[in-house]
Order: C-alpha cells, then structure tokens, then sequence
C-alpha cells in the first residue's frame, strides 16, 4: 500500500441548505432494487434494549434505492421496507448502541454534495438530517464503529484517495482528519479497528486506542478483493470480502489465512461490499448483500463459524 500522509483540507459546509439534501419521509420508491453499486448495511443491539416499533434491535437492514433514498427494513420475515428519506449516492453505514434502558440507531450515508450525513433513531423517534461535512470520493461511502462506550469514529476514503476520519466524543464531533495511505474502495470498521482495500487489491487494517489518540501503522492481512468493493468487519476483526471470484472470503480475528464463508450466494453478487455486523444475542456474525438483481440476501454463522443458509430480505418496494 502506498502512505500518503500529506494533509489537504475536507471543504466543510458553513451553511447547510435542508435542499441539498431533502427528507423525504413519506414519498414511495418506486424502483423495486437497490442502487446498483450499493450494498447494503446492517446493526443489531444488545437484548433487552428499549427498541422503537418497526425495528428488531436483534437484526435490521438498510438500502438505497435507485432513486437515492434510504431504506429500512427489520429481520422479521416479512421483508417491509420503510423509507428514511436522503438523497444518497453510496452504501450506507448504520450502527446501534443499546443497553436495558435506551436505544440508539445512527446511519451515515454520502450525499449529493459528497459530504457524510447523519440522521438518528431513538425512542423518541428520528432526527432531521444534517450534514458532517467532509468530501468523499465519488462512489464511496462511510463507515462507522464505536471504540468504546458511546464514543463513535466514522471513516471514508476522502477525494485525495487517503483515509479520513472524525470522531464523536459522547458530546461533540472532532474536525476531519487525514490517516494517510491509499483506498481504492469504501472502508470497513468495527471497535478500534478500520479495513481497506489498497492498491495491490488486499486488505490492509489500521488501530487505534478505546480513545482514539493514537493509531498504528498500516499492516496488510493480504487477500484479494474484487475491484469496486471494500471490506466488512464484525467483534473481533472478522473481515468478510467479496473476492475476485465473485465469492464470499473471510479471516477471523487472529487467524492468518483466509477461508470461505460457506455456502454460495444464491444470487450474483453486485460490485458493491457486504454488510457485516456482530449480533449480539448470539455472538454471531452476520453476512449481507445486494445482488445484481437488485434484492438484499443475508446468512448469519452458524455454530462451524460459516454461513450455511441465505435468507432474502427483499428490496425496496
């Protein structure tokens, strides 16, 4: 991988017009698919959480449609969608911080501007959209993951081909700031930890501290990974990539090889990378996808540490 270290400046927005990035809460798509080069993301919540109608907190998806709007829909067998609105351009990120007493869902998307925006869920019901500012590379979006205790660090490969991130210390967001190195796709993250595709087609992984002060240096897990898409993670440095056969691959935390994730997708998988995310309640991994066709699939491990059954989740109506 190539280091870049050169800082540039992410254009912030000093004012942010709600036009730029309109809410559309009650319009219907109309696509019946996934934007093509999306994937989609996925969060899960401890058991016991306080979780808002219309969501499992166990497993729930997200999807852009064609049209550019943000979608959800809960692993509960009857694959509705409900939108959230946006103009998005990108695969969404979405992470969940649950506890007995509360529940958090945050989704961060690209818009049309190029800038990370935010919008939340809580008990109380959904924020408003608004911008991070930021500009990522065209076709790119973020990722997000939680270092510690209510502490969240969002990444995204940045217009320099460099990785940037800003983090949200439980009270207010830190300014954008350059790790350097060179991506040639959305990033992946979970806890401290952030995965790329570099320019030789691997994998390399970069860490840091519970509190974000300090990071390591870039180290390859090597691996291939099919062009135009990027790596997931779960608990532990699970990776999971799409790999220049058009197949699922993945290494667990501290294992030095890469294997497959099981069965075969039942349908082709689009250029775009896989949702992955810890769930909780079993300490498994889930696996999600778009196909070519435009429907979300998604396996969770089972007992063997593979994916043995696919399950469709639909699409957007």
């Amino acid at each position: 991988m190539n280091y870049k270290h050169t800082l540039i400046s992410i254009v912030m927005a000093a004012t942010v017009l709600v036009s730029l990035f309109a809410v559309v809460s009650s319009a219907a798509s109309v696509s019946g698919q996934t934007m093509a080069g999306t994937g989609p993301a996925a969060s899960s919540t401890g058991s016991g959480a306080t979780v808002p109608t219309g969501y499992s907190g166990y497993l729930d998806f997200f999807a852009v449609d064609t049209s550019g709007t943000l979608w959800h829909t809960p692993m509960n067998g009857n694959n509705a969608w409900d939108s959230l609105g946006g103009v998005c351009t990108a695969s969404p990120a979405a992470i969940a911080w649950g506890s007995s007493s509360s529940f958090r869902l945050d989704v961060f998307v690209r818009g049309s501007d190029g800038a990370v925006w935010q919008r939340y869920l809580t008990t109380a019901g959904w924020s408003a959209w608004h911008s991070l500012g930021g500009k990522l590379a065209t076709d790119t979006g973020p990722a997000v993951s939680s270092a510690s205790t209510g502490r969240l660090i969002i990444f995204a490969e940045g217009t320099d081909g460099a990785l940037w991130y800003k983090a949200w210390s439980g009270t207010s967001w830190s300014g954008w700031h350059s790790l350097g190195g060179k991506l040639t796709s959305s990033p992946g993250a979970v806890s401290t930890s952030v995965f790329v595709r570099g320019t030789d087609g691997a994998v390399w992984t970069k860490n840091t501290t519970s509190t974000g002060t300090s990071w390591s240096t870039w180290h390859s897990l090597g691996g291939q990974v099919a062009p135009n898409t990027g790596p997931g993670a779960s608990i532990s440095g699970w990776v999971v990539v799409q790999g220049t056969d058009n197949q699922f691959w993945q290494r667990g935390g501290g294992s030095s090889s890469w294997e497959s994730l099981g069965v075969a997708p039942p349908e082709a998988l689009s250029a775009s990378s896989p949702g992955v995310v810890s769930v909780p309640a079993n300490m498994h991994t889930s696996v999600s996808f778009s196909s070519t066709s435009g429907n979300v699939w998604y396996g969770i491990h089972d007992v063997t540490g593979l994916i043995s059954q696919w399950t469709s989740a639909g699409s957007p109506p």
